[in-house]
C-alpha cells in the first residue's frame, strides 16, 4: 500500500512540474515583441542645423541625439509615436511607420 501511495505522489508531482514549465514557456513567447530599428536626424526648422542632445522618446525608451544630431533606436513596431524634446524648442510628436521607411529626419522648431 505504501508503494502505491508512493508511486501516485511521485506521479503527481511530475505533473505538476510539467504543466508549470509548459505555462512558463507560454508565457516567454507571449512577452516577445517584433521590433525594428528606427534611425534619424533632429535638425533646427529654420537654419537647418543638426541639434545635439535631443530627447527621443519612443515606446518608453528614450535615446538623446548625438553631436550631428543622429539617433538610432529600437522600437516595437506596433507604436506609431515618438516625442521629442530639446530646451527652447517645442515639443514636437512624429508618427512613425516602421513599414515605410527607418530613416527619419525631425524639424524642431524653436520657442
Amino acid at each position: 500500500m505504501k508503494k502505491y501511495f508512493l508511486t501516485c505522489f511521485v506521479i503527481l508531482i511530475s505533473l505538476v512540474s510539467f504543466a508549470e514549465n509548459s505555462s512558463n514557456i507560454k508565457n516567454d513567447n507571449e512577452d516577445k515583441k517584433a521590433t525594428t530599428l528606427v534611425s534619424g536626424k533632429v535638425i533646427d526648422k529654420t537654419s537647418g542645423e543638426e541639434i545635439a542632445g535631443a530627447e527621443i522618446m519612443i515606446d518608453n525608451k528614450i535615446v538623446y541625439s548625438d553631436l550631428d544630431g543622429k539617433f538610432t533606436a529600437s522600437i516595437d513596431v506596433n507604436n506609431t509615436e515618438a516625442v521629442i524634446k530639446y530646451i527652447s524648442y517645442n515639443d514636437t510628436k512624429v508618427k512613425i511607420n516602421p513599414y515605410t521607411y527607418n530613416t527619419i529626419t525631425i524639424e524642431l522648431a524653436s520657442r
